[in-house]
């Protein structure tokens, strides 16, 4: 009987010991490192990063934002916070998928698809330009023609 309660005793003083040591190990993680791991848009270098913070070590947090033009459009490839609603930009090539909906490559390496059925006129004099819609919604548009084409990103 009294070694059940001298094993007891060990154990539930080693599991305090252990308790109190994982605390004040969290205690040493701060607030601003916390939030620069929660910024990281990569979900694995996001996860890796906590990881790093939850072992004691000092995670190197190296995120460099991209322009405007580049993150436009890419809300449903991964989160951004751009606002910009309209971008100007120059189609390089254009060509039709198998299901007769364009595929534009524009000069800032960016690939959009068309998303709904209707015709649309392209001109190499024209200017043309993407405005963001509602509901994550993109148009591809010319400032000479009053008609918009429903584009979505895909690269």
């Amino acid at each position: 009987m009294a070694n059940r309660v001298m094993i007891s005793s060990v154990i539930g003083s080693t599991a305090i010991a252990a308790l109190i040591s994982v605390t004040v190990q969290a205690q040493s993680v701060t607030d601003a490192q916390l939030s620069a791991c929660a910024k990281i848009e990569n979900p694995l270098q996001r996860l890796v990063c906590f990881d790093q913070l939850s072992a004691g070590e000092m995670p190197v947090v190296n995120q460099q934002r991209s322009s405007v033009e580049d993150d436009f459009g890419s809300e449903s490839l991964r989160s951004n916070d751009s606002n910009a609603d309209k971008i100007y930009v120059e189609i390089v090539a254009k060509r039709k998928d198998p299901q007769g909906y364009w595929i534009i490559d524009l000069s800032n390496g960016q690939r959009w698809r068309q998303t709904e059925s209707a015709t649309f006129q392209f001109s190499d004099s024209a200017e043309y330009y993407i405005e963001r819609g509602i509901l994550n919604s993109y148009f591809l548009g010319r400032t000479d023609l009053n008609r918009r084409l429903r584009v979505i990103r895909v690269d």
